[in-house]
């Protein structure tokens, strides 16, 4: 699935710029390479393909910067994909041509694709909503603390790649989900709390951007238990639950900015993430609570 819709849109970069598609196409086989090493389990070599990928991708585009403008990054972003890209390249042969177990498998890809394609939304969606109602004074106030929030998101990130691998082999990594928690409260309430005094010391023009901040950062927590929630699903393969929840995330903080932003501001757009994201959780905690209770009545 990822390797078609890459192939489709380097296509169609490609009419614009073809190192675009070279970029495009280099990009899916490194996010697949990094994807075979994670559900090996093979977090080491995980790690040095992702940490390798981006340091490599600063250093060659700073070389090649110098010699060819900005195509130079471009190039400097293929070459690394593509060095990066090893294990898918090897892996090939291997991967199945049964039609049978490709159609199997179809409807658990497609649900993955759409919730990554979601996750892509959550990124960029909201600016194009908020840009065109608000202005870009408001955009800018409001993607800083965006910011903010998608850095440390990070760590929600880790711990749900690492659990899938995880419990999709069976085993019960309730103690991690509860350290992923702990650690989640903590950053925001130190953000919280030092979010003016890193605005002043690094983002002094952005001041107005201090109350997004802090309700943004309390979208941490909601961050991270989402993550862990969807990473028990995806392990159950139940994707649909997955997929289902981030149409209501998207839903709900498209409903909240128009509507809160026009009473609370640059506020109320922060807080219609953060609601956005109570809502999500929500619906994975009761279709959880509703799968668990079917399973003991199973047992």
């Amino acid at each position: 699935m990822i390797l078609i819709s890459a192939t489709v849109c380097a296509i169609i970069v490609s009419l614009f710029n073809w190192l675009l598609g070279l970029f495009v196409m280099g990009m899916a086989f490194w996010m697949m390479s990094s994807y075979e090493l994670l559900s090996r389990k093979l977090y080491s070599k995980y790690a040095i393909n992702i940490i390798g990928a981006r340091a490599s991708q600063l250093v060659l585009s700073i070389i090649l910067y110098s010699f060819f403008g900005i195509p130079g990054i471009i190039v400097g972003f293929i070459i690394s994909f593509f060095i990066f890209s090893v294990t898918y390249f090897k892996t090939t042969p291997q991967f199945s041509k049964r039609f049978n177990k490709i159609r199997k498998e179809f409807k658990l890809s497609l649900h993955l694709y759409s919730y990554n394609l979601s996750n892509a939304l959550l990124l960029y969606f909201d600016k194009l909503i908020i840009a065109p109602i608000y202005g870009y004074t408001v955009l800018g106030y409001y993607q800083l603390g965006f910011q903010f929030l998608m850095f440390f998101s990070m760590i929600s990130v880790s711990f749900y790649q690492y659990l899938i691998p995880e419990e999709s082999s069976g085993r019960n990594r309730n103690r991690i989900r509860l350290y992923g928690i702990a650690l989640s409260i903590i950053i925001t309430i130190l953000v919280f709390v030092l979010a003016p005094v890193i605005l002043k010391a690094f983002f002094p023009n952005y001041i107005n951007s201090l109350n997004s901040i802090r309700i943004l950062s309390l979208g941490i927590v909601p961050m991270m238990i989402t993550g862990t929630l969807n990473s028990k699903f995806l392990a159950m393969k139940l994707t649909r639950y997955v997929l289902i929840s981030s149409i209501i995330y998207q839903a709900t903080q498209m409903v909240l900015i128009i509507i809160l932003g026009r009473q609370l501001g640059i506020e109320g757009i922060s807080l219609s993430v953060v609601i956005a994201m109570i809502f999500q959780i929500t619906f994975l905690g009761i279709a959880r609570f509703r799968l668990g209770k079917k399973n003991e009545q199973n047992n």
